[in-house]
């Protein structure tokens, strides 16, 4: 399939429309996005565009200086990496290992546009368009994305999904995640929303109902992949899926994955956005008299640095010392919440099983003998509800591959100029580049930001790894698997416009 292309597959008996997704780097790695609305009533754009044919051919190499001031030090390793670089060799040759190619800029940015979607929103719901991209850096990409939209059949609202997942040692976990967290969620609000069983008490308090859907379809689905899957292989001698099903449910289990996921009822004007790990979700608002555009956080990094969540695995395990290591658990996880990972929630009996049984091998716990009370890690989120209001323009959902890159304000700012261009009529290289004062090792350097993408996830990641210092960009999109881990993380963005285009 044409990986530049998105295609709409009708499917039988049902108003569902599935756009279908292919990542460059995974063979398995398809991003479903749900949408359960008359197609009429969507509209997508801008799913690639190719670069501009007037984007300078310059920086075919790359230069000490700004590799050394952006990328903090180790841009002389990077120089190093591709100082052996002959002539002006195509992007095709990258396989060539006689070569070590650098991207021209007109490549760099095939190569950020590659996954972009955008997608226009014909619904006057309050939310009129949403963009997505990705970039990996792990060969597979462990992140990846969905979204639903459907009608409420309660207010005549609507009601959006959005997820970005980003997993770890493996992408098992968030793939299984793209595929089913957001219809167990669906399933726990419909049971809310109808006063079903433990709901019927709070049908008075939508926040609280609201959220404890939420924190339950969170939780059971963990479940689901740590405990009862292996259970079902445990207990069953003739599994009927076979070995796919076996590795499936242990992989899934063994790999981890953080998840960002936010909920919007648009009737009400209500945003939710649950957190387990360290994704992170980000409003855009305008102040009305400045004119200025400020970041307001909507979830909070679950990492063994957080002190609340300190405190909380101090509170499950008392007397027990030393489970956060080095701000890890166990110096190993970095997120403290999280789906999967399995080594941190199964007990040392389970585990032994699990690895004779299945690995023909012994495996120790983490953290070895303080490892008394699992588990240590959980995927149960913390929701934040926020009213939405006028001055709220956009939100941003990113892995934090994008997080350890630019900060929160810079993230905002670098959305409201675009769309404070879009409305000025200008585009592209009519924006003004800003610069900013950034302290690397002691030392002040300038930061440039460009403007050059209609996308605002392409627009994110493209200065997040250099922006207008086209040929830090080029170096950064250049490194190959697995040496490209060194300085960056898979990204995954997601955002959503509110208001009227």
């Amino acid at each position: 399939m044409n990986t530049n292309r998105q295609f709409f597959q009708r499917l039988s008996s049902t108003s569902w429309r599935f756009t279908s997704h292919k990542t460059n780097l995974s063979p398995n790695n398809w991003h479903y996005s749900r949408i359960l609305l008359p197609y009429s009533q969507i509209k997508s754009i801008s799913t690639f565009r190719r670069a501009n044919d007037n984007i300078s051919q310059n920086g075919q190499g790359i230069r000490y200086v700004i590799g050394s001031a952006v990328i903090a030090g180790v841009g002389g390793s990077v120089y190093y990496y591709f100082q052996n670089k002959k002539g002006n060799q195509s992007i095709d040759n990258s396989n060539n290992q006689h070569h070590k190619i650098i991207l021209s800029p007109r490549e760099a940015t095939l190569r950020l546009r590659e996954n972009q979607l955008s997608f226009l929103l014909q619904r006057n719901n309050g939310v009129y368009r949403y963009d997505t991209n990705q970039l990996a850096s792990n060969n597979p990409i462990e992140d990846t994305k969905c979204e639903l939209i459907t009608q409420s059949s309660k207010n005549g609202g609507d009601r959006l999904f959005f997820g970005v997942f980003d997993g770890h040692a493996g992408w098992n976990t968030s793939q299984l995640l793209s595929r089913k967290l957001i219809p167990y969620v669906k399933e726990q609000l419909d049971k809310a929303y109808d006063g079903y069983g433990e709901y019927s008490k709070l049908i008075s308090n939508k926040r609280e109902l609201v959220s404890k859907a939420i924190q339950k379809a969170f939780t059971e689905l963990d479940e689901e992949i740590v405990f009862h899957s292996i259970d079902r292989l445990l207990n069953t001698q003739n599994e009927s899926g076979g070995i796919s099903y076996i590795n499936e449910s242990l992989l899934s289990a063994l790999s981890g994955s953080c998840a960002i996921l936010a909920y919007i009822d648009t009737a009400a004007n209500d945003l939710y956005v649950a957190c387990t790990g360290d994704s992170r979700a980000v409003l855009g608002v305008k102040d009305p008299t400045t004119g200025e555009w400020k970041p307001i956080p909507l979830s909070e990094d679950q990492t063994g640095r957080n002190e609340h969540e300190i405190e909380r695995l101090d509170k499950e395990h008392p007397g027990e010392s030393n489970i956060i290591a080095k701000g890890r658990v166990f110096g190993g996880l970095e997120p403290t919440r999280a789906f999967g990972d399995s080594k941190y929630k199964w007990d040392k009996a389970l585990q032994e099983i699990i690895y004779s049984k299945f690995f023909n091998e012994k495996r120790s716990v983490p953290g070895g003998d303080r490892y008394k009370t699992p588990p240590y890690v959980t995927a149960r989120p913390e929701v934040t509800h926020h009213k939405i209001s006028p001055e709220d323009k956009f939100l941003v959902l990113a892995t934090d591959g994008l997080w350890d890159r630019l900060s929160n304000a810079e993230v905002i700012e670098l959305v409201g100029l675009l769309i404070d261009g879009r409305r000025n009529g200008k585009n592209g290289r009519e924006l003004t580049t800003v610069q900013k004062d950034l302290n690397v090792n002691g030392s002040k350097q300038q930061k440039e930001f460009s403007f050059v993408d209609e996308n605002a996830s392409t627009h994110l990641i493209r200065n997040a790894l250099g922006g207008a210092a086209e040929d830090v960009l080029c170096a950064m999109l250049s490194l190959p698997p697995p040496m490209s881990r060194r300085w960056r993380d898979d990204i995954t963005v997601t955002v959503i416009f509110f208001g009227k285009d």
